[in-house]
């Protein structure tokens, strides 16, 4: 695993457990779905007004036609359903709710046979209660 820091402004107010939840469930996955030899990346970015935190992987990726669905609620693709690897399709909805509750935004970028990102945006000022 490797972070590459662009940054430094990394410091955004956020309610700590929430984004813990969020980012343990972004980097379970990329461990899940990348393969020994794959490799994973943290990388910290000022985008504007926020952090803008991609958590990259270069495992198997996403097929185009699921992209669309992953942050639903018991969503999961078809290779995610199986007892093994599979959970109970909450964690994206989830995550995604955690991250628009801060004002922020989730999003995803995925290739086939290349790897999967997932690029969170933080705001700097934010009043989330």
């Amino acid at each position: 695993m490797a972070i590459d820091v662009q940054t430094n402004e990394t410091t955004v107010f956020v309610d700590e457990n929430r984004m813990k939840q969020v980012f343990l469930n972004l980097l379970t996955n990329a461990i899940r779905y990348t393969p020994n030899q794959g490799k994973i990346y943290i990388r910290l970015f000022k985008e504007e007004n926020a952090l803008k935190i991609i958590v990259e992987d270069t495992g198997k990726g996403i097929e185009p036609e699921y992209l669309p669905y992953l942050f639903d609620r018991f969503y999961r693709t078809d290779e995610a359903r199986t007892r093994y690897s599979g959970g109970t399709g909450l964690g994206l909805a989830i995550a995604k709710q955690y991250v628009v509750s801060h004002n922020g935004k989730i999003e995803v970028k995925s290739k086939v046979n290349h790897g999967t990102s997932f690029i969170v945006y933080l705001p700097y000022q934010n009043e989330i209660y």
